[in-house]
């Protein structure tokens, strides 16, 4: 990121410490957010090769008012001859094709591939001081999601824009219509985006893709499938799909461009006899559970046949069809390991499935969501394939009535019911990643963070949701959704949320982050908050875990830099727990077994102990801690002797020296 790597605090004081360690009294306004500078900005993601290659070689431009393309002149407005500008804005509801158009634009502005950035929201409210201004980079920053935007937010662009100017850096906003209002506040230029020819963008796709299959767009059966209506992006699927077709397979491509919806309304008007009952839940059976053996998926569809009703004959196994032959019915195949695949002989049927008989028989629904729960609650036969059912129901909870996917998972949660538990979090853990559910799911999970009638067996569920892929994309969402279970007065969810904690801790590239946040917590000015902060900061000093901060995970190189402020984070979050009365005692215990663990060096653990008790010698159990215990070990007693005579040395140094004393100063540690 632009800018030093490290934001330092100014010392007051340095000091020799054991080893080549070095100890560093700074003031007061260490107490800021003072962390690896990278994780003041919002994340950036590369974009693929061959995306790029399609908005180089294929790029569809609309013409706008002006005559020109929409894209030309917002690359124009950038790169205008009185002085380049480094932000534009691209308005436009979803469909009108303005990912493809920032790529355009920013590599128009001649920044290159490499070095183009699609930036993850991780926020809960938009802030320009998060948004990076990498030098030489181009950054897409999507705001369609807020309907609104604070005043701070276009006032901040002003300084934002500075930045980028001295950075040659350039930021693309894409935004709605209605939710993009700056008036007077942000001198930003926008251009208003209109939609391409679908037929336009297709040509021009397959033009790139497979030339010798352009004219496959204007024969039948594909001359009228692209509607007037269509946005840019099923134009690209459709050149897709042509471009990966066997030869000749034309028919094939538009039944997996309209979801196979003919081929299965005239599958279910053939297989309509009430002997037909077991292959039709075959066939769903068989689309849920997609590349899963035989065995299960059988196994599956009888627990759905029998769902809706269906007596099974008698015989067991040895009744009804041969395998040979139900497959065939619903044109499955089967491979060596005897997996069951739809998808190999009809590409995209089973999503086809699943949406076909989702819209069709809506009483269906809730039947649909109580088996794929039953058969993949633990020892059900399909426990093994959670991820799978989770993906398929949440993309049924994009279609009309899909709500009540959400309301399901939610009610099994709340009410306590174990055997769906973990299929409800599976779901709503992807609903919460998804680009159209996850705003809200996440909207959702603040709420019950917060609520009084929220239960104990929701509020775990948050926190597991919080500590798994949602914490590893969003930390930030996950870290403040956290805080507010932390924060409950009534102290539901205390364990839960230490548990999260930890687990998002143990990724080697956030712990600074999430030690940062926790000492935040301990620090807070709401006794709630820093009580919860003291408790979840005391869990991640536990010299037992496996996750121990100060220490290199497998296969991770030594970092000073990360341990300089990883040190002070760990001496402020001590103070703070110190300064708690109901959390003292465990704190100097804490510290205690710090002294006496061989998995810390004298480096790391001694200049750290010196700045957490300095001043605080008085303290009801600080003299047994310096003393120890029959239980201290004989490196911990060597350790406090040591530690004793440096904080006496401290004590004999003049004030001029010493720099600043008493509870509102603060310390960072340096090991070497």
């Amino acid at each position: 990121m632009s800018g030093p790597d490290i934001l330092e605090a100014v010392p007051f004081q340095q000091a020799a410490a054991s080893g080549s360690a070095r100890v560093m009294q700074v003031g007061r306004d260490y107490t800021e957010h003072r962390y690896v500078r990278g994780w003041e900005y919002l994340r950036g993601v590369g974009v693929a090769d061959d995306e790029l290659d399609l908005v180089e070689h294929a790029f569809v431009d609309a013409p706008g008012a002006n005559g020109s393309g929409q894209v030309a002149h917002a690359i124009s407005l950038l790169n205008r001859p009185l002085g380049r500008r480094h932000a534009l804005v691209l308005l436009g509801e979803t469909g009108t094709g303005r990912r493809a158009a920032a790529l355009r634009v920013l590599r128009g502005a001649g920044v290159p591939r490499e070095r183009i950035r699609w930036l993850v929201l991780d926020w809960d409210r938009p802030r320009t001081e998060q948004i990076p201004h990498t030098e030489g980079h181009g950054f897409v920053l999507d705001l369609t999601g807020y309907r609104e935007l604070h005043e701070d937010f276009y006032t901040g662009l002003a300084d934002y824009l500075q930045q980028a100017e001295a950075a040659e850096a350039f930021l693309v906003i894409l935004a709605a219509p209605g939710g993009w209002s700056p008036g007077t506040l942000a001198a930003v230029p926008s251009v208003r985006m209109i939609r391409p020819s679908a037929t336009e963008i297709a040509r021009a796709h397959l033009r790139h893709l497979a030339a010798g299959r352009v004219d496959w767009l204007a024969s039948d059966p594909l001359e009228a499938v692209l509607a007037g209506s269509a946005e840019p992006s099923d134009a690209a699927r459709l050149a897709r799909l042509v471009a990966q077709a066997g030869e000749g397979n034309r028919d094939a491509v538009k039944q997996e461009f309209t979801e196979w919806h003919d081929h299965l309304g005239k599958w279910f008007e053939k297989h309509s006899s009430p002997e037909d009952l077991r292959e039709r839940a075959l066939l769903v059976a068989a689309a849920l559970l997609e590349g899963v053996p035989a065995e299960v998926v059988l196994e599956a569809a009888d627990r759905l046949f029998a769902e809706v009703g269906g007596v099974l004959p008698p015989g067991g196994a040895l009744a009804g069809r041969g395998l040979d032959e139900r497959l065939r019915t619903i044109k499955a195949s089967q491979d060596d390991d005897e997996t069951l695949s739809l998808d190999d002989q009809q590409h995209g049927l089973p999503a086809a499935v699943l949406k076909y008989v989702w819209r069709q028989r809506p009483q269906l629904r809730k039947v649909l969501l109580q088996w794929a729960s039953d058969i993949s609650a633990p020892n059900g036969v399909a426990v093994c394939h959670l991820r799978r059912i989770a993906d398929c129901l949440v993309e049924l909870s994009l279609l009309p009535g899909g709500s009540v996917v959400r309301s399901v998972a939610s009610d099994w949660i709340a009410t306590g019911r174990s055997a769906h538990r973990e299929l409800a979090v599976e779901v709503l853990e992807t609903m919460a990643l998804h680009p159209v559910t996850g705003a809200g799911v996440r909207k959702q999970l603040y709420d019950w963070a917060q609520q009084k009638g929220t239960s104990k067996e929701l509020a775990a569920a948050v926190a597991d949701i919080c500590a798994g892929r949602l914490g590893q994309t969003y930390p930030r969402i996950a870290l403040t959704r956290l805080r507010v279970l932390a924060s409950r007065s009534d102290g539901l969810a205390r364990e839960a949320v230490a548990e999260a904690v930890c687990r998002l801790a143990s990724t080697p590239e956030q712990r600074i982050l999430v030690l940062s946040e926790i000492v935040g917590w301990a620090e807070a000015a709401d006794s709630d908050v820093r009580e919860a902060g003291t408790d979840t900061f005391l869990t991640l000093t536990d010299i037992a875990s496996d996750t121990l901060l100060p220490l290199p995970a497998a296969g991770e190189t030594a970092d000073d830099a990360g341990d300089t402020l990883a040190g002070g984070l760990f001496v402020r979050g001590w103070r703070a727990a110190l300064q708690e009365p109901t959390a003292a005692g465990t704190a100097h215990a804490r510290l205690g077994a710090w002294l006496d663990s061989p998995r810390l060096s004298d480096g790391q653990v001694l200049p750290l102990a010196a700045a957490v008790l300095h001043g605080r010698l008085g303290q009801q159990g600080a003299a047994e801690l310096l003393v120890g215990s029959s239980g201290s070990s004989d490196l911990g007693r060597t350790r406090r002797r040591l530690l004793l005579d440096r904080l006496i040395a401290e004590q004999t140094l003049s004030p001029a020296e010493h720099g600043p004393t008493g509870p509102d100063s603060d310390a960072s540690v340096t090991a070497a």
